[in-house]
């Protein structure tokens, strides 16, 4: 690594390299130098042939060895078995993170000794995206709970470090639709996908699950689950084992106990917090606060109920960040997320919600430990590299900011607010070639994501922010004209419609809808300050003195 790290400021030399641990023996040439041979060094050439440049290749054994180590889990995947030399089987695993090494599996396989018939390569990691599940019920209005089982799994799949999982919001894009299921593998860039039905009635719960392959669409596994309405639990922990055995995965200790663990005792608490979990992924204000509520009602009759406790924690964080900085939202944040962190320490999710209430009071260097015991805890949780991310810029630490962005993004690729995000930092760091093909390649994403999702605000004013850096002015204004179509009055599409009129050059339309921004709820003063894309406008005296109104 610190070979490959070393390189990067010679983009000219390009190596690839292999790894392997076994036996060495020291021998002498023909002119008495001291060199290196036996079965050790033949088995790390075999590994290196394998790659392309810039591939940092392990054998299977030092990747076992280095799979013991949390830290190294989420960087190592595997690319399958290969026939060398002798008919001898070599395990191949590519090293790969954020900042080093290629993503893409060996493709250049001539140079190596190989049987006429070499087996396919799978892809690097195995993925899987949750489908909404169909509501089979004679109540509309049990969507709710359709729509909570299989987020729930995802949530539980999400703990597999091994596995990547689609977000919700790209996974549910496709409610309703007929989509052909290798069209959908293919979108959402995954391997195999869950999808499922539950029909409640009373206490009779009948949930129906399939797992596909997207290659063939062949079923991988499949079940029937008639039971009581109280082995919800029991059967989302079920349908996730059983995805885990079909993906050949091996679950550590700390993985099966989350997996294996309920998050309530009480059904009905539940039920609410399903409910809660429905209105709080509309992010719009009156919807938080209604999942507040519903979040309330599990409390009531669950006190210690840790997610709930959590979820009313993240409502107040958002509502104070976007829709009213009051200090009753950042004292609830704070209480809730402290009391969902006693309740369940060993809760990566908890640690960041813990986090980002922190980050909302500027307590800074509080939430970044919450943020490091959430990602010891779950390399692969998107939440806390995201919102360590945006702690990062709100402090002024753009260096990091990228840096878990990337991660972020990484973690899952079809996100595209995290690598939109980091070219703000990148901007602030004078970077201004990486912020433009950031900015490329966030586009690129969001018009992926907003072929499923048309009417995302968010994406649309991200990606206009990105056109406009890019110098694509037309669609830029357009797609900002739309994300305040729909939610003109909304705090957080204000004050990001303000950054693209600050990036376009047109000074009195950002300040004029910075202003309405902030009368309409917009609280976080730290994020304004660091902000890249009002530069442009920072020395206005509106400018400043609206900073002063937060």
């Amino acid at each position: 690594m610190e070979i490959a790290r070393a390189l990067k400021s010679h983009p000219n030399i390009r190596l690839r390299m292999g790894v392997h641990s076994g036996p060495v023996n020291e021998v002498k040439d023909v002119n008495d130098r001291l060199n290196v041979a036996g079965v050790g060094i033949n088995i790390a050439q075999r590994v290196m042939d394998f790659g392309d440049a810039g591939h940092i290749l392990l054998s299977k054994r030092v990747a076992d060895d280095l799979a013991q180590d949390r830290l190294w889990q989420p960087h190592l995947h595997e690319l399958g078995e290969i026939e060398v030399k002798h008919g001898a089987k070599l395990g191949i695993v590519n090293l790969y993170t954020a900042e080093l090494g290629n993503p893409q599996p060996p493709e250049k396989l001539s140079h190596i000794e190989v049987a006429p018939k070499l087996p396919s390569v799978p892809s690097a990691q195995k993925s899987i995206a949750v489908l909404a599940f169909v509501n089979m019920s004679n109540d509309p209005d049990n969507e709710y709970f359709s729509d909570g089982i299989a987020e729930e799994i995802m949530n539980t799949l999400t703990k597999v470090k091994a596995l990547r999982v689609a977000s919700r919001t790209s996974s549910f894009a496709f409610k309703r639709r007929n989509d052909d299921i290798g069209e959908i593998g293919r979108k959402l860039k995954v391997n195999t996908i869950l999808e499922g039905s539950v029909r409640k009635a009373g206490d009779k719960l009948r949930v129906s699950a399939q797992l596909i392959d997207v290659a063939d669409g062949y079923h991988l596994w499949s079940e029937r689950y008639d039971r009581q309405l109280e082995d919800v639990f029991d059967i989302q922990d079920e349908i996730a084992e059983n995805i885990v055995r079909a993906l050949r995965v091996v679950l550590g200790e700390d993985e099966k106990r989350a997996i294996e663990k309920a998050p309530t005792e009480n059904v009905q608490a539940y039920e609410y917090y399903l409910r809660g979990r429905q209105f709080f992924h509309q992010m719009r204000r009156t919807d938080l606060q209604y999942a507040r509520r519903m979040f309330d009602r599990a409390i009531e009759i669950d006190p210690n109920f840790a997610r709930a406790h959590a979820g009313i924690a993240d409502c107040c964080s958002f509502l104070y960040m976007y829709w009213g900085g009051s200090k009753a939202n950042l004292e609830e944040a704070d209480a809730s997320s402290r009391r969902a962190l006693q309740l369940d320490p060993e809760n990566a999710e908890a640690h960041t919600s813990r986090a980002l209430a922190l980050t909302m009071s500027c307590q800074y260097d509080q939430a970044r430990q919450e943020f490091e015991a959430a990602l010891r805890l779950n390399p692969m949780l998107f939440e806390a590299h995201y919102f360590y991310g945006r702690a990062c810029l709100s402090e002024g630490k753009f260096e990091e900011a990228v840096s878990h962005y990337r991660e972020a993004w990484r973690v899952r690729p079809e996100d595209y607010q995290a690598i939109l995000l980091s070219v703000e930092a990148l901007a602030k760091l004078g970077r201004h070639d990486e912020a433009l093909d950031a900015a490329r390649q966030g586009v690129k994403v969001t018009d992926a994501h907003l072929e499923l999702n048309p009417d995302d605000a968010r994406a649309l004013y991200l990606s206009s922010t990105a056109l406009m850096r890019l110098g694509q002015r037309d669609q830029a204004f357009e797609r900002a004209r739309r994300a305040l179509a729909i939610d003109p009055e909304d705090g957080g599409v204000l004050y990001n419609v303000a950054c693209f009129y600050a990036v376009a050059g047109s000074r009195e339309e950002a300040l004029d809808h910075l202003d309405k921004a902030i009368q309409n709820g917009f609280g976080h003063r730290d994020w304004l300050e660091n902000d890249a894309d009002f530069d442009s406008i920072r020395d206005e005296p509106r400018f400043q003195a609206l900073l002063l109104k937060l």
